[in-house]
């Protein structure tokens, strides 16, 4: 056996202290001297006399120093200074091992020094201190330094620690510094088998808890003390719940204002009630926990926050199984007050030269032909999506306030969709409003080039599109569609434009994976209905297959994207007023798509679909409506060989 392993295996065996010295700032390093130690404990006695926390108790070490007739070394009060500075930390709300921690424990850590850190002779002022000094709050301070670095006998140290702590009640400290000490005591009691202590304890927690509650103050202190006595027991000789608990909590839930805390004493009862089988009760705390949300929702004034509360309540309601609370809150939530909104706009300049490079081939092309030609091979609009990933994680990583803040999403009617909580959702979040930026960007441009065809040349008739359109080989009911909306769009018939092309674009989706016989239809299963899935689980099956990714993040980000979602809002007729830009690139994700299906499901190999997929424009500088033959020939030669 190693010897830390031994050390761990041995309550009884300090910690080994760091071979470096516990130098102060000002590099003084201490020096412990036994007959200083009486001196030391009166001092910092004296500063704990009347304080509300240790903290503030630190702050008083130097100036009473200064009054004092006994001369003192700098490097022993900033020891006293570090001792009173360590916190306890309790643990997070229904842990399975409820108390709390004397931090910080281990390093790195600035100030205060890590406990582990300190060396022999700083850990021998604490182990002499603990034994000197008569401040309870002090007392229970060194003891449990003591049993935590393990300088005596574990056992001992840890009942001088809980009995300093149960010391404390009642002393200057504040309510919140006692109910941690009592979690600290309760912890140390349990951890080293004090079991009369123990229930010293528990009947501290107790009687303090109702004294808080009788009062309706300290609701964070109290919630923490019934929730370490509420915990379910684990050992087979821990001792029984008293019944007072669950008494105070019933109580405690009409008692304490605001919605944090009851939040947390409803799931408190909703633990002790389902262990007991009480479904009453678990049902009466949701609905008390399911109100505080609707009466915040009550008190608020603005918009935003009204519909916050709301939407909290409502899916609140869903989860625990309370459908009438729910249909309250949506009911509320659809009825809210409108949301202000503020906009930041700024401004950017374009170069002209970089204009005319984009709108350049329509002013030249000679027919109609070659200009909306030209406007088939342009490129994905949201641009390319490696360099859209680089912009976006710059994005998040220099902007404090997106990696602080909580994002909500928004959907039609001001009403809330979804919160970004992980990592991985405010990057999608950041990497769509990237997106989305180029796509309306380079909307105005497809939108202006669809207009100077139409000032140069004239609508053209609808004969002559579906000809021209039908020469790419592809569907006839499809092309039909494209050349429909082209000429609705041309006459200035914006909405009636993109609510015929949209669902065209997911239906040729649908035609080219099963022209490569992909398995996506959803049979019947019992009551259920056999049907075809939405886009959102189409687009990554044509990734599967080889589809350009730049072209599947301009599709996923202009129709399902949280940003735009032209689509579900054309769907479900959320989009009033369609622009002339969304109509433009609606038809841009059309024709693209469009272009490359097929008369016949059957007609092509699957090697040629997956080479158009794979490179949607072609990589031939030739007219437009020879890029599908030449596709088919590469595949066909590469099918040969």
């Amino acid at each position: 056996m190693s010897e830390a392993d031994s050390v761990a295996s041995d309550s009884s065996v300090p910690d080994e202290p760091q071979a470096t010295a516990s130098a102060t700032p000002d590099g003084d390093t201490y020096q412990h001297d036994p007959s200083a130690v009486p001196a030391l404990a009166r001092l910092v006695d004296l500063a704990c006399e009347g304080a509300e926390d240790l903290l503030s108790a630190s702050l008083r070490i130097r100036r009473l120093a200064q009054d004092s007739e006994v001369p003192f070394e700098l490097a022993a009060l900033r020891i006293l200074t570090t001792t009173l500075t360590y916190n306890l930390s309790v643990r997070p709300f229904m842990s399975a091992q409820p108390g709390a921690l004397l931090v910080p424990l281990d390093g790195p850590s600035l100030f205060p020094m890590a406990l582990r850190d300190a060396d022999s002779d700083v850990r021998a002022l604490w182990l002499s201190l603990s034994s000197s000094v008569t401040h309870p709050a002090l007392k229970a301070r060194c003891a449990d330094i003591a049993f935590t670095l393990r300088l005596a006998n574990s056992r001992e140290t840890a009942e001088q620690a809980v009995r300093a702590y149960l010391d404390s009640i009642g002393s200057s400290l504040s309510v919140t510094d006692q109910g941690t000490g009592l979690l600290r005591a309760w912890e140390l009691a349990r951890s080293v088998g004090l079991s009369s202590l123990v229930q010293q304890v528990a009947a501290a927690m107790l009687d303090m808890a109702e004294s808080l509650l009788n009062d309706g103050e300290h609701g964070y202190t109290f919630v923490q003390l019934l929730d370490a006595l509420s915990a379910p027991q684990r050992k087979k000789n821990s001792l029984p719940v008293d019944p007072r608990v669950d008494e105070l909590l019933d109580r405690s839930l009409l008692a304490y204002p605001g919605t944090l805390i009851v939040s947390q004493l409803a799931s408190l009862v909703r633990r002790r009630a389902a262990a007991a089988g009480d479904d009453v009760r678990v049902r009466h705390a949701s609905e008390i926990e399911v109100k505080a949300y609707l009466g915040d929702a009550d008190s608020a004034v603005d918009g935003l926050v009204i519909r916050s509360h709301l939407s909290e309540a409502a899916s609140l309601a869903h989860r625990l199984n309370l459908p009438e609370l729910e249909r309250v809150a949506v009911s509320r939530l659809q009825s809210a007050p409108p949301i202000a909104w503020k906009t930041i706009e700024t401004e950017g300049g374009i170069p002209n030269s970089y204009i005319r490079s984009l709108l350049r081939p329509y002013k030249r092309a000679s027919t109609w032909y070659e200009a909306l030609g030209a406007w088939f091979e342009s490129g994905p609009p949201s641009g390319n999506l490696d360099d859209n990933r680089v912009a976006a994680r710059s994005e998040l990583n220099n902007s404090v306030f997106a990696r602080m803040a909580t994002t909500v999403v928004f959907g039609p009617r001001d009403l809330p969709k979804r919160v970004l909580s992980e990592d991985d959702d405010a990057f999608e979040h950041a990497l769509t409003g990237v997106e989305a930026f180029k796509i309306n960007f380079h909307g105005v441009f497809l939108a202006d080039a669809l207009d100077i065809i139409k000032r140069r040349f004239g609508i053209p008739s609808f004969e002559e599109l579906d000809e021209a359109i039908a020469t790419s080989g592809t569907h006839p009911a499809l092309g039909r569609t494209l050349a429909k909306g082209l000429i609705l769009y041309w006459v200035g018939e914006f909405d009636a434009c993109a609510h015929l092309v949209v669902p065209k674009i997911e239906a040729s989706v649908r035609a080219l994976l099963l022209e490569l016989n992909e398995p996506m239809y959803k049979t019947q299963v019992g009551d259920g209905v056999g049907q075809f899935p939405g886009l959102g689980a189409l687009l990554p099956l044509l990734v599967d297959n080889g589809f350009d990714p730049d072209w599947e993040r301009f599709l996923r980000t202009f129709l399902i994207g949280d940003r735009m979602g032209v689509r579900n809002l054309v769907a479900h007729g959320f989009m009033d007023t369609v622009s002339r830009k969304n109509a433009a690139l609606a038809l841009r994700a059309c024709s693209l798509l469009v272009l490359i299906t097929s008369r016949d499901d059957a007609e092509r190999d699957s090697r040629l679909v997956k080479a158009s997929l794979a490179n949607p424009l072609g990589v031939s500088p030739r007219p437009w409506w020879r890029r599908i033959g030449s596709a088919a020939r590469a595949a066909w030669t590469e099918l040969r060989g």
